[in-house]
């Protein structure tokens, strides 16, 4: 099996088939990535291509010491973040409803009408307080909360200090805390 760096060597010298080959070979993470933030799979799709379009673009800039995938993952969020600002409202919220019940926990058993409906006045607490966050903090959630990266690994998709990964989550999550305990008291002053 030709190795990632064997294939980007070929694909920067002009073989199309190598190309091809990591493009089927790293795909589906791509597209994971993309369907995240997107929350469809045709805008998911959109993203996809533009990925592999700057990939292509890219392929002599590439530095064969570093990791192919973290490299992919950066411009898959930098592409994810330039989508959401070219094609989304102003204040649409940054995912779909798929990523909203995701990050609900919603417990075993069916809520029932008075549960959902606090579980939906908090999800969108959540939504709008994720919208707020710096864009440092938010991606770095995101790739935490959203993705199950390692903060390593995050630290290597987007050209960071692990330290700096950290510090950006921690910062989001009180954040977000905050937001859902001042929802929350609000919530049950109205009870």
């Amino acid at each position: 099996m030709t190795s990632d760096s064997q294939l980007i060597s070929q694909a920067a010298a002009g073989d199309h088939s190598a190309f091809h080959l990591l493009v089927e070979r790293h795909r589906s993470m791509v597209y994971r990535v993309a369907y995240q933030f997107a929350g469809n799979h045709h805008d998911a799709e959109d993203i996809t291509q533009e990925v592999f379009i700057k990939v292509y673009r890219s392929l002599g800039r590439f530095r064969q010491d570093a990791q192919l995938t973290s490299w992919m993952y950066r411009i898959a969020m930098n592409a994810c973040i330039d989508y959401r600002r070219r094609h989304s409202p102003a204040g649409a919220a940054p995912f779909g409803e798929e990523a909203e019940q995701r990050m609900l926990n919603t417990p075993e058993e069916a809520p029932g009408p008075e549960e959902r409906a606090y579980g939906r006045e908090l999800g969108e607490v959540l939504e709008a307080e994720i919208q707020r966050l710096p864009p440092g903090q938010r991606v770095v959630f995101i790739m935490r909360h959203h993705q199950g990266l390692k903060l390593g690994e995050i630290a290597d998709a987007l050209g960071l200090a692990e330290g700096t990964v950290k510090r950006q989550l921690h910062a989001a999550v009180h954040r977000l805390r905050q937001a859902l305990t001042v929802a929350n008291v609000t919530a049950g002053e109205g009870a």
